[in-house]
């Protein structure tokens, strides 16, 4: 060790290697922002070519999503699997693959739903579906949606035909009292007697039909006449009918057609010009549809 100038050999030695190193020194490129997020190329550079191109890494943006990737991946070792179906599954791998969906290979009770009308639901059609969903291998959940859209289904069918089959009544009755107009009361009670007739001191039974049918215009319809024949025949009292509109309109008409009304000089103009408008006076008053 010399020394020369004040410094030793030693000294200018260290102080010559150390700006060797300096020099030669030079800062990594980084592929990773401060937010995290990969910048280009830095697949080329730090993912193995054998493994760089998967589609993970089309995905993967960021350090951080990475992790995530990794942890979840992680997560999954030793969960199920489902495999994705191919054109060359067999029944049983069918079997397996549903089953890992939540099939139970057991037909799932149907019931029927809440205030369905009498004579609408089968348990026997209810077996058949039930035995059909399990054979298309459906869950629980698949046959309980199946089913809730089917129930929505019919009880919607089932107002629209409870409302038409209302406004067709409604159609029958307005047509009845046209027809019968004030003689409708009558025409009526000539069916109560057609009824008093046909259960014969049956109280019980006589109030069932009511229940049921007492409304119905066409039951109304063939009580009355039914009621009518029992009239001509004497079985039941006879009752004197009011005059129906069609009654009426003969009776203007037959009146229109004659010498009376179309000859002013003819001597019962005045009366047939009178009872004409009693006529109308009384067709005014019948009861009309509502």
């Amino acid at each position: 060790m010399s020394e020369e100038n004040g410094i030793t050999e030693t000294t200018a030695t260290t102080a010559e290697t150390t700006a060797t190193t300096t020099a030669g020194t030079t800062t990594p490129q980084s592929f990773i922002g401060e937010d995290g997020t990969f910048s280009e190329g830095w697949r080329d550079k730090y993912v193995p070519e054998d493994v760089r191109g998967e589609a993970v890494f089309d995905r993967v943006k960021t350090i951080q999503g990475m992790a995530k990737s990794l942890a979840n991946a992680e997560r999954m070792v030793g969960a199920d699997k489902i495999i994705k179906p191919s054109d060359k599954f067999g029944d049983s791998d069918w079997d397996a693959y549903h089953m890992a969906g939540g099939w139970t290979n057991e037909p799932i009770p149907i019931t029927a739903p809440e205030g369905l009308p009498e004579g609408i639901w089968s348990d026997e059609r209810a077996q058949t579906f039930s035995e059909g969903f399990n054979k298309l291998r459906l869950n629980p959940k698949q046959v309980a949606g199946i089913m809730e859209m089917y129930n929505s289904d019919l009880a919607q069918q089932l107002t629209n035909m409870n409302n038409n089959s209302e406004t067709a009544r409604d159609e029958l009755r307005t047509a009845l009292l046209a027809e019968k107009g004030n003689a409708l009361a009558q025409f009526q009670h000539n069916g109560n007697f057609a009824i008093e007739k046909g259960t014969k001191g049956d109280e019980e039974l006589k109030a069932r039909i009511v229940a049921k049918y007492g409304d119905d215009p066409d039951l109304v319809r063939l009580l009355g006449n039914l009621g009518g024949e029992f009239q001509e025949s004497g079985s039941i009292p006879v009752t004197a009918m009011a005059p129906t509109p069609a009654d009426i309109d003969k009776k203007i008409s037959d009146i229109h057609n004659s010498d009376a009304f179309m000859k002013p000089t003819h001597p019962d103009h005045k009366a047939t010009m009178a009872t004409l408008a009693r006529l109308h006076r009384e067709k005014a008053t019948v009861r009309q549809p509502v």
